[in-house]
């Protein structure tokens, strides 16, 4: 059997089927504080009840403003940041004048 869960943890409001917290009967369940306020058979007809009770609350979502930094862009930093210690670096290790380098002869 298919459980499905919806909640909106600030109104403490669900639908779910085949959860712990209803009967094990494929119906969809609507509930309110834990408690069934309505069961049907569609899970269209239960987000119908759902969207009313959600709209007659009044709710409306907290903005949470979190930076979400893509892993691809993140591994980009960290090669151009490897290439600039590179170039900044690298005249340490080069060689010294002498016959096809830049040392002046």
């Amino acid at each position: 059997m298919e459980n499905y869960k919806h909640y909106i943890p600030d109104l403490k409001l669900s639908i779910e089927k085949n959860t712990n917290n209803v009967p094990n009967n494929n119906y969809y369940y609507v509930l309110k504080d834990g408690i069934i306020i309505e069961k049907q058979r569609t899970l269209k007809k239960a987000k119908e009840l759902f969207e009313k009770l959600v709209t007659e609350s009044g709710f409306k979502p907290q903005i949470r403003n979190r930076e979400i930094k893509d892993t691809h862009d993140y591994e980009l930093d960290k090669y151009f940041l490897a290439k600039e210690i590179y170039w900044a670096n690298s005249h340490k290790y080069r060689g010294k004048g002498g016959q096809g380098g830049r040392g002046g002869v």
